[in-house]
């Protein structure tokens, strides 16, 4: 009875293992490990001094009916796809050269936003410290009259603010124009129209008109105002003073023939002033003592206001009563002559 299929070689006894026995390792064969004629796909011998088996190669897989797909390929240990590799690098490169791109956009982009702040840096700081050569933008509004210390022929630094502009009108006749020449300027003009009414609020400020009067121009001036006016050729001064409370105003129109001569007029003032109006039941005030002073120019008309206070006392310097009274009289004058400008142009429409 035997346990197994007959050996490779039956007729010789199996060699025992020597340092110089030749011929194949001695196995133990039995039930468990039966040693078959024909080997079965995955079994092998080896015999002493063989190489070592070779790596099987990779098959590319089939498709279903037989032919390799997209996706099916051999792969070579060690031996990388050639066109594969060149891609790939290409695509690294082309990825590298995108982003250098995007890099070198990103410092152009901070260094446009740097130089920007530097430059909006420089103009606020141009703002905050103008060259101190540079020509002061002229103030919109009406700025404080300086205190004239003595109303009379002493220097004075009193300024006005130009009045203010009148929109153009849609008619062919300008109203402004009218007001240039005594030409065109024909409405009657008097005391009346000029200072119409006893009681006038102006910028919610009541006043009541104490006096008016009409004279030539030097004696309703100081002499160094006097000399200033007749050289321009002044025709007539219209005067009239206005109380409330113990604050007094003085408002006086000097009449030209054009608005060349009014306009000389405020551009040669440097000292004199208006000679307050009083009497009646309005005391004398603004005499030897400091008073508010302005001058303005409008058509061909000059026009002045001297403020001051009833009791005789000073007008200080943080005086604001006198003051106010010497502007409001100011943009009294200037309406009223818009008024008439308008009356005259009316009929020429």
């Amino acid at each position: 009875m035997s346990n197994g299929p007959a050996p490779d070689n039956a007729t010789k006894p199996l060699p025992r293992r020597g340092a110089d026995t030749p011929g194949r390792i001695p196995t133990q064969y039995g039930p468990g490990n039966p040693v078959a004629e024909t080997l079965s796909e995955g079994q092998f011998r080896v015999r002493p001094g063989a190489p070592n088996l070779p790596i099987p190669e990779p098959q590319r897989v089939g498709e279903p009916d037989g032919e390799a797909g997209p996706m099916s390929y051999a792969v070579r240990p060690g031996t990388p796809d050639e066109t594969a590799h060149d891609t790939f690098q290409a695509m690294l490169d082309q990825q590298e050269a995108a982003g250098a791109k995007r890099r070198r956009r990103l410092r152009l982009a901070v260094a446009t936003v740097a130089l920007l702040g530097l430059a909006g840096a420089g103009g606020t700081l141009l703002a905050a410290h103008p060259d101190k050569h540079r020509a002061a933008a002229p103030k919109t509004s009406a700025p404080a009259v300086p205190v004239q210390q003595t109303p009379t022929d002493a220097p004075s630094t009193a300024v006005s603010s130009a009045p203010p502009t009148l929109a153009p009108s849609p008619s062919a006749v300008n109203p402004i124009s009218l007001l240039g020449a005594a030409a065109t300027d024909t409405a009657p003009l008097s005391a009346v129209t000029l200072f119409p009414g006893k009681s006038v609020t102006v910028n919610s400020h009541s006043y009541t008109q104490a006096l008016t009067t009409t004279s030539v121009c030097a004696p309703a001036v100081t002499p160094n105002l006097a000399a200033v006016l007749t050289k321009n050729g002044c025709l007539k001064m219209f005067r009239a003073s206005y109380a409330v409370g113990t604050t007094a105003v003085t408002v006086g129109v000097g009449v030209f023939d054009s608005a060349a001569q009014a306009t000389a007029v405020k551009a040669q003032y440097t000292a004199g002033n208006l000679e307050p109006l009083s009497g009646g039941t309005l005391p004398a005030f603004c005499h030897a003592v400091a008073c508010r002073l302005s001058i303005n120019a409008y058509g061909r008309y000059a026009y002045f206001t001297v403020a001051g206070y009833t009791t005789g006392k000073p007008v200080p310097a943080a005086d604001t009563a006198a003051l106010a009274a010497g502007a409001d009289m100011g943009r009294m004058v200037y309406e009223n002559l818009l008024s008439r400008a308008q009356s005259e142009a009316a009929p020429r429409k």
